[in-house]
């Protein structure tokens, strides 16, 4: 089904390959998906690991694909030069900022402490009510497990305030289907 409206989806995922080549796999499979939904993706502008991964699926099917980055990146030579719109950001946090502000629901695939700022970020702002947007993790290879369990022991020694918008789906038909019933 295609959209009336090019929601705007933002995928947080890691600059490194991680190691099972099913990080990858999947990465492409949901920039593919999400291209032949017509969604337009949003993603930190990476041509290596999973995002260079995640940009392939989506270049390859004509998606629309929108890099944030920080100027610190801009000559680097990481970058995937065929997004469809490149914006340079003064730093991280303006990406970080420009990106919340941007999307309608957040993707996280696996990654490392980058990944985890930006997902702890939007986790924070919905507790406090400043957003009210929905974070799916991609549980692929049980990889959000662990945060899982934090996130229940948080809830039983009383630390949440409120609903905090998580959901686990275990793969990117779950995401998609997902994605297609709360937009």
């Amino acid at each position: 089904m295609l959209n009336s409206k090019p929601y705007n989806i933002c995928v947080f995922c890691g600059s490194k390959n991680g190691n099972s080549k099913k990080y990858l796999k999947t990465a492409f499979k949901l920039g593919e998906e999400l291209s032949k939904r017509e969604y337009n993706i949003i993603y930190g502008g990476g041509r290596i690991g999973l995002m260079g991964a995640l940009a392939e699926g989506v270049v390859a099917n004509n998606g629309k694909l929108i890099s944030i980055v920080p100027k610190y990146f801009q000559d680097k030579n990481i970058l995937l030069e065929n997004s469809n719109k490149i914006i340079f950001t003064k730093d991280f946090y303006e990406r970080k900022k420009m990106m919340i502000k941007s999307s309608d629901i957040f993707l996280v695939l696996p990654g490392g402490y980058g990944t985890l700022d930006e997902l702890f970020e939007v986790i924070a702002l919905n507790q406090l009510n400043v957003i009210n947007k929905k974070v799916v993790l991609v549980n692929i290879n049980n990889f959000w497990s662990s945060l899982k369990i934090l996130i229940k022991d948080l809830k039983k020694n009383g630390f949440l305030y409120t609903k905090e918008n998580i959901i686990f789906k275990s793969s990117v038909f779950e995401t998609i289907e997902f994605i297609e019933d709360c937009l």
